[in-house]
């Protein structure tokens, strides 16, 4: 049952099947029996040959539709022509942009050569997030289904969604025969959720809303050396505030740069949000920079508000939950110093 989430209606990762080995070959003329899993805790990426030629062959989950799919691929064509590195989708031998495989939608596209760097370091997030800017002016005018602006599943959580959906996960946290630590993190989310909550409710309703990328982050963004040449998984793609799109990725860096005081923080993620400013044709506007903080403080909530309460695995939830903890307290500290990070953001 692992991570399958609202009564197995998000359904599991793919295991490759001999359906599926078959389909590549007759659809795409692709070598995949001994192909080569290449990770992704979402989709099945399987590494396939075509004589010389490499290939990536995704099956999606069950949830992905067929709509869905055309307008994330719609999506990487147009950002790849107007010069994002995207893989755009390898048409089938009959010229159909996927197939349907034991119920689940795969496409395939060229594999990218890059060295396995992460885009985790101040460097590589440096040279990074430039680009994230430059996805974000092109997608303002990419207009999509409602398949493509909604997904069931992300990292994500809609300010006016946090109060509910905090309270839906940490009544769960609660109903379990629960440690210190976990009600601890149960009160200080709940904590959480009420300063977010009243802080936003004044600013998201002046906040342009658009297509954005969803997962801008760690080996979704390749590298070749110091060169960028590949962004990829656009499975959380929908329509937000573009800051909502930042701040995932500030808030994963913030985790990642460890226990800095705020201070040093603060200093850290103002210099992204530069290098991310600099790849826009539309500057971020004063709400938008007055706002961002708050987006900032509101991300460990969509694991509290939005996977604790739909996870179908009561242990999966709970060691999701675990993992949120020590990210909650580093929220707190931003909500609770609000005012200095707005200043710097704005500044």
């Amino acid at each position: 049952m692992a991570d399958d989430a609202n009564g197995q209606a998000r359904g599991l990762r793919a295991i490759p099947t001999a359906k599926l080995v078959t389909a590549l070959g007759v659809h795409y003329g692709l070598d995949a029996s001994a192909a080569a899993d290449l990770g992704g805790g979402l989709n099945l990426n399987l590494l396939v040959m075509k004589g010389s030629a490499r290939y990536v062959a995704r099956v999606y989950r069950p949830y992905v539709t067929p709509e869905r799919l055309d307008d994330i691929q719609r999506v990487r064509r147009e950002l790849a022509r107007a010069g994002v590195p995207c893989s755009p989708p390898v048409p089938t031998g009959d010229g159909k942009p996927w197939i349907r495989v034991e119920g689940r939608m795969v496409e395939v596209e060229s594999y990218v050569e890059h060295d396995h760097s992460r885009m985790i370091t101040p460097d590589l997030l440096q040279r990074g997030l430039p680009m994230l800017g430059r996805i974000h002016s092109l997608l303002r005018e990419v207009e999509v289904s409602p398949a493509g602006r909604l997904t069931r599943y992300a990292n994500h959580i809609e300010p006016d969604e946090v109060y509910r959906g905090t309270a839906a996960g940490t009544a769960r946290i609660r109903s379990w025969d629960t440690t210190p630590a976990e009600r601890l993190l149960a009160d200080r989310s709940d904590r959480l959720a009420a300063l977010v909550w009243e802080a936003e409710s004044g600013l998201v309703g002046r906040l342009p809303r658009q297509l954005v990328h969803g997962d801008f982050w760690d080996d979704n963004v390749f590298f070749r050396g110091a060169r960028l040449v590949h962004v990829g998984d656009f499975d959380f793609m929908g329509e937000h505030a573009r800051i909502d799109d930042l701040a995932l990725t500030l808030h994963f860096a913030d985790v990642e740069f460890g226990h800095l005081d705020n201070g040093r923080r603060i200093d850290a993620l103002r210099r992204l949000v530069d290098a991310y400013g600099s790849g826009l044709d539309q500057r971020l506007s004063d709400v938008e920079r007055t706002a961002l903080p708050w987006a900032l403080a509101r991300q460990p909530l969509w694991s509290i508000g939005g996977w604790v309460p739909r996870l179908d695995d009561q242990d999966h939830a709970r060691r999701h939950a675990a993992a949120s903890m020590d990210e909650v307290e580093r929220a707190l500290w931003i909500a609770q110093d609000a005012d200095r990070w707005v200043a710097a953001f704005t500044r």
